[in-house]
């Protein structure tokens, strides 16, 4: 940040506006066209309210009227219309008094509702000459009499609708809350920083602050400060990791630092943009100050949050070195939350430099980096010792010749220079060390006399500071660059994997092709309100996105509601559609179940009017053939049921409908729970009645093949006369006779338990569940249901497209079929088909000409990357690389337009004519690579 400021048509900053308010920086203009008033606006006459008297105050500190004025300089403009000459010259005339550091006495704002901003009233006076003034931030002086001092006159008058119009907005309000957030800004660094210096004058253990723990606090502010309390320790000697409990107040920084970060930035994006809101209208206009009455509430919560974390902290050191309490108001008002800021401040220097007192005395005690702990008997004893030895060897010196003496003296001295830099080796060890972040603070400490300006956020101010050095260290672990690491939840692929992915993928989309498929794509990301409603309680594990646009945006949840907007916006009639791509769900990622944020998802859908239960035959069979694609999964089955049917379950047994969905949760639990703890959850959370619940057990606990089950259901006659199951049921037998058709029944389980957690499905449901040894680690592999009211939800005119469709998880099976890959003989690379070679020199380009004769052939080819490569080198490339042929290129076969042709496998080796090349090497079986082909 510059010590000047130009205001103009981009964004006045926080940084800026407190650089100006607080540390004095001087203020530019961007050059503005002047454009007179309408004639019949300037001669409108608007009478004025009038501001009740400020009396003897309160009234705004010389800093906080610095603010006041530079806010009513960027309102003016950021107006479109204030342009006038007279307009122009009021507008030098405040920036002078800005660059003077002459600043008008203005009226304390309030957080209540009035008519006109009494600062502003005030403000009109100033232009006028009238009232106080504060010079230089010290002498309170009449305005007049400033003005004189400092050589400036006044401007010319407004008119009334341009004073009118100065009035506008809560101007004093609006600059003593910019003010607040901007030195709550500043606070969020210092705050981390000062805390970190304690941990270590404290010697607490900094295991709390590791990355082990970032899912006990999974939010941005907590993640922050903890990433900042780390990097500040690293490698200190202080605060070493130890099995010991320190206090809460320590272990719980990033809880209190963390939330108060993020209202403070939650509030600096409201405010920032409150401050540079663009007037276009003339005139008194009114201003309610609720949104910056909520925002001045979350700046004193977060601000009071770092102020009473330093204290409880302040609390636990020697009461010797303690900083003296700060007392601070506990109501949110402007004055009372600036003050607090203020506070604040003073609190945390108090902190650190207690904090440096104790961290000073600790290194002193080391004696410059003597040996710690070094018992003081037995070291003179062992000074004793050896003065003794030495005494007998100055004995036996005496009788010495010279040139012996000195050799033995010298012998001496290289054994005394050998033990004393062992000793300062090993002091240098035992000795305590700050860490790589707090050293660096504390020497700025040092340079800059513990200058804590929270305002400040110049280059030499603590705030760019420490924002620098967490940026810096955050990248660096032990003084050395970190290494990458990905985001958790999200994999990458190495060419081995990619290879399997793709060999997965075909075989996926062969199957949904011969089934009449037809690819479709939508965007990663939908409008929130296309997203939000459709997935139930899984509403919650949606990614907003942080820069919408100007629209509420989220990743995409699954494919299914992306295709039912589809199909409500283009509505193409009938169609079979599948779809793989990626989908993001902001869930704990359980990587050895196949759980990730961000997956592949392969769906088949069928939209559009088909016969009964056709077409959720035809699902279920294409589910079947792609898993009994990958025989390497082991056996599955399909748990079904019908929604229909639940539901009806459900309202026999009693379950007031506005508890089915929620019932329907605990149900779906079944397969993973017993009974009893499934009927705890109904009765002691979801408040269904014990005899309700019992009687839900017997429908639900009841699974077996389909027709049997079926058979015994129809015969005992469990549902009655309710429609609703008799339909179901209908549609259930009809559907067993289609599947054995197909045969493919003897793949279901019809089961009652099954509930499926979407709350869009309104017909079948079922899931692809593996019954192998593997089961219990990956679950169900995939899923799906038919949801015929869903696209009506997007629909203008709530037209209804009946879809159903299947859901297959490509990570479980991807991990599987890698698994297996490994066992069995490793995944392989992709490699290229054909290495051309050269046994002589000079041959680069005619080798480039040969592999381009192969690329045209669609065969993958390639040269070792090297202008003249030894012929053994070469072959022991393609052997390594697992190449299946090599073309030789020599002067002999150049002069005949010959080449060589070797299979490597076989160890074959003919020579052909350039021409027949291509054939040749089709002859030998070669793979290319416009058809897809897996060995």
């Amino acid at each position: 940040m510059s010590n000047r400021v130009t205001v103009g048509s981009k964004k006045l900053s926080l940084e800026e506006f407190s650089s100006v308010a607080f540390v004095g920086a001087k203020v530019a203009l961007e050059p503005l066209a002047v454009v007179d008033l309408h004639k019949d606006d300037a001669a409108r006459v608007v009478a004025l309210p009038s501001a009740s008297s400020p009396g003897d105050g309160p009234f705004l500190s010389p800093a906080l009227g610095r603010a006041f004025v530079l806010s009513r300089v960027n309102f003016i403009v950021k107006h479109t219309l204030l342009r006038s000459n007279a307009i122009l010259e009021t507008l030098d005339f405040l920036v002078a008094l800005l660059n003077a550091d002459l600043i008008p006495q203005f009226p304390a704002p309030t957080t209540k509702l009035v008519d006109v901003d009494a600062a502003s009233i005030a403000l009109l006076d100033a232009l006028k000459g009238h009232g106080k003034a504060t010079l230089k931030s010290k002498n309170v002086v009449s305005l007049s009499e400033g003005l004189a001092s400092v050589g400036l006159s006044l401007p010319v008058a407004l008119s009334s609708i341009e004073q009118a119009t100065l009035t506008q907005g809560g101007g004093s309000l609006q600059a003593v809350v910019a003010s607040i957030v901007s030195g709550a800004k500043g606070l969020t660094p210092i705050s981390d920083a000062v805390a970190a210096l304690t941990c270590e004058a404290l010697q607490a253990s900094p295991s709390p602050f590791q990355e082990a723990h970032d899912s006990t606090r999974p939010h941005r502010g907590m993640l922050t400060v903890a990433t900042h309390l780390r990097v500040m320790l690293d490698n200190s000697k202080y605060a070493v990791a130890s099995d010991k409990v320190d206090s809460l107040v320590i272990r719980s920084i990033p809880q209190y630092h963390g939330p108060a970060r993020d209202a403070i930035a939650a509030a600096a994006k409201v405010v920032e943009t409150d401050l540079n809101a663009t007037g276009s209208a003339l005139g008194l206009s009114s201003f309610h100050p609720e949104l910056l009455k909520q925002s001045l509430l979350s700046l004193h919560s977060a601000v009071e949050a770092l102020f009473d974390g330093s204290r409880g902290r302040v609390a636990l050191l020697p009461t010797s070195s303690a900083a003296a309490a700060v007392a601070v108001e506990s109501l949110a008002s402007p004055a009372a939350t600036f003050a607090l800021v203020e506070a604040t401040t003073t609190q945390l220097t108090g902190e650190v430099r207690a904090a440096k007192s104790i961290l000073a005395a600790q290194e002193a005690s080391q004696g410059g980096g003597g040996v710690k702990g070094v018992d003081s008997a037995k070291a003179a004893e062992v000074a004793a010792k050896q003065a003794a030895a030495e005494a007998k060897e100055d004995e036996a010196l005496a009788a010495m010749s010279e040139a012996q003496r000195a050799k033995v003296l010298e012998k001496r001295r290289l054994k005394a220079d050998k033990l004393k830099e062992k000793a300062a080796k090993k002091a240098a060890k035992d000795s305590l060390g700050a860490g790589v972040g707090s050293s660096a603070f504390r020497a700025f400490l040092t340079a800059s006399q513990d200058y804590l300006n929270p305002f400040d956020f110049r280059v030499q101010g603590a705030v760019v500071f420490l924002e620098d050095l967490f940026a810096k260290l955050s990248g660096l672990s032990g003084g050395e660059k970190r290494r990458p690491k990905i985001a958790k939840g999200a994999q990458d692929f190495l060419p081995p994997q990619m290879h399997l992915r793709e060999q997965i993928f075909h075989k996926v989309r062969a199957v949904f092709k011969r089934h009449g498929g037809v690819e479709i794509e939508t965007p990663v990301f939908e409008l929130k309100e296309t997203l939000t409603g459709k997935y139930g309680e899984d509403s919650k594990l949606i990614y907003d996105l942080a820069d919408q646009g100007g629209e509420l945006l989220a990743l995409r949840y699954d494919l299914t509601v992306p295709f039912a907007r589809f199909m409500a916006l283009h509505n193409p009639g009938n169609m079979k559609r599948y779809a793989i791509a990626r989908v993001y769900r902001r869930d704990n990622p359980q990587i050895a179940r196949g759980r990730f944020r961000e997956f592949y998802q392969c769906d088949f859908d069928i939209a559009g009017v088909y016969p009964t239960m056709l077409a959720d035959a035809e699902v279920i069979s294409i589910g079947i053939e792609v898993l009994q694609q990958f025989p390497e999964l082991g056996p599955f089955k399909i748990k079904l049921s019908h929604r229909k049917l639940l539901d009806a379950i459900l309202e026999l047994c009693g379950v007031p409908a506005d508890k089915l969905r929620t019932t329907c949760s605990a149900i779906d639990k079944l397969d993973k729970e017993p009974w009893d703890v499934v009927r705890a959850e109904m009765v002691d959370e979801k408040d269904i009645a014990p005899e309700v619940a019992d009687r839900i057990q017997g429908f639900v606990t009841q699974v077996g093949s389909p027709k049997a089950l079926y058979a015994q259901l129809i015969a005992d006659k469990r549902f009655g006369d309710h429609p609703a199951a008799a339909e179901a049921m209908k549609e259930l037998g009809l559907l067993w006779s289609y599947l054995e058709a197909m045969g493919v029944l003897d793949y279901v389980s019809f089961d009652l338990s099954l509930a499926r957690g979407l709350d869009y499905y309104t017909g079948l449901i079922y899931e692809f569940v593996l019954t192998g040894e593997s089961a219990t680690q990956v679950g169900s592999i995939a899923a799906g249901g038919r949801y015929d009211n869903l696209v009506g939800m997007f629909s203008a005119t709530n037209a209804q497209i009946p879809c159903i469709g299947v859901s297959l998880g490509i990570e479980r099976i991807f991990g599987m079929l890698q698994k297996h890959a490994e066992q069995r003989d490793g995944l392989r690379t992709p490699v290229s088909q054909v290495l051309v070679t050269q046994t002589s020199a000079g041959l680069l380009v005619p080798r480039l000409e040969v592999c381009q004769q192969l690329w045209a052939a669609h065969i993958a080819a390639e040269i070792l990357p090297s202008e003249n490569p030894k012929f053994v080198k070469q072959l022991q490339h393609a052997l390594d690389a697992g190449i299946p042929y090599i073309v030789v290129l020599g002067e002999d076969e150049r002069a005949n337009h010959q080449v060589k042709v070797k299979v490597l496998a076989t160890k074959e080796e003919v020579t052909i004519d350039e021409k027949d090349l291509v054939q040749t090497l089709h002859s030998f079986g070669v793979a290319t690579t416009n058809v897809v082909r897996w060995d």
